[in-house]
């Protein structure tokens, strides 16, 4: 588990955009790494996910989900990425959740296969989203890991 209290936990607590971003828009893309928003603390101790919010532009759900599927792909040869989730809320909203057990394991997954699937596709994120994606860098304090949907984990 993570050990970061609210106590000893970096930051002012009033530093970081309210979340999820109330209104993107196109105009907070970033030059550095286009097509998404960073947002968050790094390399805090303990455990680490992301959190990625998606809005698809209308009549490009299939094609996001499609784009799903690519990095799901690449998740699978991530020995230190998981629990994994593409999410939907609605026809358009999307998300990703996925978790490391450390800050190195998520540097890593933003190098492999799953992460470059993401990470090095502006143009595709520009023409498939109505804004940049939120990609919100977060602190796991708690979890519960011996069911996943409903089944027991089995130990590797």
């Amino acid at each position: 588990m993570s050990d970061n209290t609210g106590e000893n936990y970096p930051g002012d607590g009033m530093s970081l955009p309210p979340f999820p971003n109330p209104s993107p828009d196109w105009s907070q893309d970033d030059p550095s790494h286009p097509g998404f928003v960073v947002i968050g603390l790094n390399d805090t101790p303990g455990q680490k996910a992301y959190y990625i919010h998606m809005e698809a532009k209308p009549g490009k759900e299939e094609l996001l989900l499609a784009f799903l599927q690519d990095i799901h792909d690449g998740i699978d040869k991530e020995p230190l990425t998981g629990p994994w989730f593409a999410l939907r809320y609605s026809k358009t909203t999307f998300g990703i959740f996925e978790a490391f057990p450390n800050s190195q394991a998520r540097h890593d997954h933003d190098n492999g296969p799953g992460g470059q699937n993401f990470f090095t596709r502006p143009e595709l994120l520009h023409d498939l989203l109505a804004y940049p994606a939120q990609l919100h860098r977060l602190d796991i304090l708690h979890g519960k890991f011996g069911v996943m949907l409903g089944q027991p984990v089995k130990p590797a």
